[in-house]
């Protein structure tokens, strides 16, 4: 590492995560905004890991939109 912060959190991306731009996540009922993207080196089902300018994120992922995805929607007429 470089000296930069690291940090979990467990929350959803609201932007796309792309290297150059900023990001904007909700967790635990607030909205984050990051510092421009510089790296991402992961990115999982349930988690995402990437690099800011200044801190190293570790981003779990809420569960509920891939419950959200598996669920049937029907529509009444």
């Amino acid at each position: 590492m470089t000296g930069k912060r690291s940090t979990t959190l467990r929350g959803t991306l609201l932007t796309p995560l792309a290297v150059g731009s900023c990001v904007y996540l909700s967790t635990g009922g607030r909205v984050i905004r990051t510092s421009r993207v510089v790296a991402i080196q992961s990115r999982k089902r349930n988690e995402i890991r990437f690099e800011t300018l200044n801190t190293h994120y570790r981003l779990l992922l809420n569960t509920f939109p891939q419950a959200a995805e598996q669920m049937t929607v029907c529509m009444a007429a």
